[in-house]
């Protein structure tokens, strides 16, 4: 009879283990799960934030062509920022762009820039100022 009262004793230890170890095995794949999306959800955190703060920083930006000057094959583009951020700028005239690094323009600063542009007298030129962030600033001169 002991016999048979072991395999009963050890029959009921065996539904406990297994709940046991099924038990772990949800909270390990839970934890895992849980950590994943935690960490995704961070990154999204942050991409959300820094694409609107780029944003923001887009719609701050304001500038403008001030002046153009043209004398002897030379051009003078005077670009003032009266914006909140500091931004960067090229200027394009027809098809060529001008100067080949970004001009960086403090808030509240001027930027000249000097090049050579040849154009006839009574030529229209359309002067395009752009930033890195994709606004534009147009001017139109015709050359005296």
């Amino acid at each position: 009879m002991k016999e048979r009262e072991r395999l009963e004793e050890r029959r009921a230890i065996a539904p406990v283990i297994s709940a046991l170890i099924l038990s772990a095995v949800v909270l390990t794949v839970g934890g895992v799960v849980w950590a994943f999306s935690q960490g995704a959800m961070t990154i999204t955190a942050e991409d959300y934030a820094e694409s609107v703060i780029e944003m923001t920083d887009t719609i701050s930006e304001r500038f403008i062509v001030e002046h153009v000057a043209y004398g002897d094959q030379e051009m003078k583009v005077w670009i003032y920022n009266y914006g909140d951020v500091d931004i960067d700028v090229k200027i394009q005239v027809g098809d060529v762009t001008h100067p080949e690094d970004w001009i960086e323009i403090a808030e509240g600063g001027f930027a000249d820039v000097e090049f050579t542009y040849p154009a006839g007298s009574g030529d229209e030129l359309v002067i395009v100022a752009y930033t890195r962030r994709g606004n534009h600033a147009y001017y139109r001169y015709i050359v005296p």
